[in-house]
């Protein structure tokens, strides 16, 4: 695994994430046996490793598309980690993720590739893909456990973006995480986008930032850049939504849709007050990413 090449989509969420792991997942190289959008969200997980059995982290099983025997063999196959996470418990918990080292001597690096390992067996795929918007902060750990790694940043206009959030909390009363009041939303905002300015700049070359609005209004040219940045042939079928499911879910029902320019007015859920406030917080990184503020009357 640490000569294999996943993909990992790592935010921003509410960005059309989404959209792109589906498609990726649609690309002969990446296609699963059924296509599925569950995110691991492994990295939540690692600090409770000794705490891994037949049903937990759900997440983790959902990703593997209930293949319960991949998964007991990924269980099987982690017997030290384990051991090592019961006995840094305490650090672990004091320290969280504070501390570089006390990740590495959790052997967690080691957990990550046995777990893609069984992953990418279970889901039938040539080439793994993954999408968790949470991971900017990882950015560093991927690429130490998989150098070969290409990693894809989802940016959108963060006005949108909050738009987004407010639509999905109103359609899903489940989604108590969706219920971001403007200045919490920008302090996420902000951290996640900068985290990955300064990775690039740095000099790291395998992320590429990839534009909402480009995607969704020349969705071909896009995703063929996207497809040259992995090194994999472009596959305009991927793109192609031929049996599309507006009822699939609830929550968001254009996510099985084909792919739109513009879903919903922002005006419908952010506040022209709202508006003013982010654009002037967050003004300095949306000129990074290229954004213009939007009108506001």
């Amino acid at each position: 695994m640490k000569r294999s090449s996943p993909v990992f989509i790592v935010g921003e969420a509410r960005s059309g994430t989404s959209i792109l792991y589906r498609t990726l997942q649609k690309h002969s190289s990446f296609r699963p046996r059924e296509v599925n959008l569950a995110e691991t969200n492994i990295f939540a997980h690692l600090r409770r490793t000794f705490m891994f059995d037949q049903t937990y982290p759900e997440t983790l099983r959902q990703f593997m598309l209930g293949d319960r025997r991949a998964y007991q063999e990924f269980l099987r196959s982690i017997g030290v980690p384990r051991v090592v996470s019961a006995l840094w418990v305490g650090p672990n918990y004091l320290l969280r993720d504070r501390a570089a080292w006390l990740w590495y001597a959790n052997l967690n690096h080691l957990l990550l590739r046995s777990y893609f390992f069984h992953a990418t067996r279970a889901r039938g795929c040539r080439r793994l893909v993954e999408k968790t918007p949470t991971n900017t902060p990882n950015l560093a750990k991927l690429t130490r456990t998989f150098p070969r790694a290409r990693l894809l940043y989802v940016h959108r206009h963060p006005v949108d973006v909050l738009g987004s959030y407010r639509r999905r909390a109103k359609a899903d009363p489940d989604a108590t995480w969706a219920n971001l009041t403007p200045d919490d939303f920008c302090r996420t905002w902000q951290a996640s986008t900068e985290r990955v300015l300064d990775w690039l700049a740095r000099g790291n070359e395998n992320l590429r930032l990839v534009r909402y609005e480009a995607f969704t209004q020349d969705p071909d040219t896009e995703f063929e850049r996207i497809c040259a940045f992995l090194d994999e042939p472009f596959e305009r079928e991927a793109v192609e939504e031929r049996h599309p499911d507006l009822t699939r879910w609830r929550g968001d029902p254009l996510l099985w849709g084909p792919v739109v320019r513009q879903t919903r007015a922002w005006t419908d859920n952010v506040t022209a007050a709202e508006t003013e406030y982010l654009q002037q917080r967050l003004r300095p990184t949306m000129e990074a990413l290229g954004y213009e503020p939007y009108p506001v009357s």
